[in-house]
């Protein structure tokens, strides 16, 4: 009875010494990355365009440390217009929306967003010789022609509570559907409008061309910060966490000062008031 004992005793530990021995050599499978759909507008050089089936310039490669950094994600990209992008966040066709969104109360309610991923350096754009201004109430006391602004354009926003703000000041503000900076600041460059609002970096890769040698920028008149928006879900509550971790991490380390001079024609964290500037919470 003893010898049988100890039979079983040893049969029992081979068993439990194979199943080590297939735990040893045959690691417990990691869980694949959730899969996340991101949409970029394909037409907003320096910030987004097509490249290699994904999206290029300074968010493409924000993306891709992102990508690199939050291994439990992967993000599968594509571009299309603005207003698809738009469209596809709010059905929940993409899940997340890379570009230079600024804040607007309505944006912020519809979509999830991160914190702070960059920040613009807004100027006034006007034709060579012809009529200037170097502030938003130079425009309203000048009356000049305001190029129209995409009414899902933050830029419209920024226009719209200037004017809420200045009743005795208005501009006059026109919207329009989609319009690249080329097609706006050739409106300039002809005399059709007097002046465009634009980031600095969306106007440097126009200055070059015929008609951008025909214009003129002003100084800063003031920085705008940038964010990601999301589809509504408990998935991007949690996405929005790891990539603001991740921003935070990116902004302490000089990644986004280095893509900023990549991409962006200057450093807008080294503008006057940019360290209060970035990521301060919205006043709009």
């Amino acid at each position: 009875m003893r010898l049988k004992n100890i039979l079983r005793g040893l049969t029992a530990f081979s068993a439990l010494g194979i199943g080590l021995l297939v735990t040893a050599n045959y690691p417990t499978k990691v869980s694949a990355a959730t899969t996340i759909n991101v949409a970029a507008p394909n037409n907003n050089r320096p910030y987004t365009y097509p490249k290699n089936s994904g999206i290029g310039g300074y968010y493409g490669a924000l993306l891709k440390r992102l990508d690199k950094d939050l291994v439990q994600y992967k993000f599968a990209e594509s571009t299309t217009s603005q207003n698809s992008v738009f469209v596809g966040l709010q059905s929940s066709k993409y899940d997340l929306a890379v570009s230079n969104w600024w804040y607007s109360k309505d944006r912020f309610k519809t979509y999830l967003h991160t914190t702070s991923t960059g920040l613009d350096d807004l100027r006034l754009i006007t034709k060579k010789s012809g009529k200037t201004a170097n502030s938003l109430k130079d425009i309203a006391t000048k009356k000049l022609k305001l190029a129209p602004i995409s009414t899902d354009d933050a830029r419209y926003n920024v226009i719209e509570t200037y004017n809420q703000k200045n009743p005795k000041h208005k501009i006059d503000l026109k919207g329009i559907g989609d319009q690249s900076a080329g097609d706006a600041l050739k409106q300039v460059s002809t005399g059709k409008y007097d002046v465009a609002i634009y980031p600095y970096a969306a106007y440097k890769p126009v200055a070059k061309t015929a008609e951008g040698k025909k214009l003129a920028t002003s100084k800063s008149i003031g920085l705008e910060n940038s964010y990601f928006l999301l589809s509504k879900s408990s998935q991007n509550k949690k996405l929005v966490k790891a990539i603001n971790k991740d921003l935070k991490k990116l902004k302490a380390n000089g990644y986004l000062e280095k893509i900023t001079k990549k991409y962006l024609y200057e450093d807008t964290f080294k503008l006057p008031n940019a360290a209060t500037a970035f990521n301060a919470k919205p006043s709009r």
